[in-house]
């Protein structure tokens, strides 16, 4: 039986917040359209008394175990707020900082399926509009993060999808068939319409010149907008969206994107984000960044899925595997000059 592609959401609550967050909310409500496991994490930590506990320090250790406590108390008032609505839910409170490491590594170990979060606190990371906590998030996610916005959940009644098949990172990862899946796993347990976007680059009051985009091949600014919607038709058809239900607009990706879920009334945005190199791994993209700000609706954003590994592979993987348990280790053989080296017997 192959495996739902979201079976367990997790979501992540800030320590400090009290009454019923708004993402855990809809975490609990998305959860059970789908059917999935939910668990709300939160990090607690004080520099200090993680010092002199980690030296051995009785009081340290001590205190660190009562804020422990403290934050799990609360996190079990949060579910049991949502228990007595029938939500199955387990909670998990983790000892590290920076907050956003917490989160990370529980996703990891719990092996979340989606990931959820509000908004942060309101300090912004320099040189981008994001708090620290959320472009870490947006960065390193290793599954696709729900950024909360909306104070209502009725189901997201509209799903935008935004998609660009004509770029070549996005069609070499396949981000943009991750993004439609999800959207159409979650608009067939919610019930929603689903819309896709696509931005076209902006229209300019002069003829557009030739491009070259093989050596020797010349093309202008119409042909290449003709392949782009040839490309954003073929792959809306392989999802059974009619062309009335597929949007192509000229303008900056973001402001398209905006613009689209204000036209359409969309309740949740979903995007691909692309992982870059370690050189550029600090960069999320502007559209990203863009969208997950100016859109009022909650946001999805979604990593390229890992690229598979063949079963020939995978079985010579595992072969060399199971021989590294089994094989006995070889004595090796001392060499001539390694016996020459030798003391004599006395």
């Amino acid at each position: 039986m192959s495996r739902s592609p979201l079976e367990r959401v997790l979501v992540a609550i800030k320590p400090w917040q009290r009454g019923l967050p708004l993402e855990s909310q809809h975490a609990s409500q998305l959860a059970e359209a789908l059917g999935a496991k939910l668990m709300i994490v939160s990090s607690v930590y004080e520099a200090r008394v993680a010092r002199r506990a980690n030296r051995g320090d009785a009081v340290a250790l001590a205190a660190r175990s009562r804020l422990i406590e403290a934050e799990h108390v609360e996190l079990e008032r949060v579910a049991q707020s949502l228990r007595d609505w029938g939500t199955n839910v387990t909670t998990r409170v983790a000892w590290e900082a920076p907050a956003y490491q917490a989160v990370l590594d529980v996703a990891l170990e719990w092996r979340a399926d989606l990931l959820v979060v509000g908004v942060h606190e309101r300090r912004m990371r320099l040189g981008t509009r994001l708090t620290d906590t959320d472009f870490q998030l947006m960065r390193l996610a290793p599954c696709p993060l729900l950024l909360v916005k909306d104070p209502a959940f009725d189901g997201y009644p509209t799903i935008l999808a935004a998609i660009d098949p004509a770029h070549p990172e996005a069609a070499a990862s396949g981000v943009d068939r991750a993004v439609l899946d999800l959207s159409r796993t979650i608009a067939r347990a919610c019930g929603s319409e689903l819309r896709a976007v696509h931005a076209l680059p902006p229209q300019t009051p002069i003829a557009s010149p030739t491009i070259e985009i093989t050596p020797g091949v010349f093309v202008d600014q119409d042909a290449i907008e003709a392949l782009e919607r040839r490309s954003v038709a073929e792959l809306a058809a392989e999802y059974d969206l009619a062309p009335e239900c597929v949007d192509i607009v000229h303008g900056p990706p973001a402001n398209v994107i905006a613009e689209t879920a204000a036209d359409r009334r969309a309740g949740l945005v979903v995007m691909g984000v692309l992982r870059r190199g370690q050189v550029e791994r600090a960069m999320i993209g502007s559209t990203a960044e863009g969208v997950a700000l100016d859109v009022p609706c909650d946001v999805l954003l979604v990593p390229p899925p890992p690229p598979r590994v063949s079963s020939a592979a995978s079985d010579l993987g595992t072969q060399a595997r199971d021989t590294a348990r089994t094989a006995k280790p070889r004595r090796r053989r001392a060499s001539s000059a390694a016996a020459a080296r030798r003391p004599a017997a006395l």
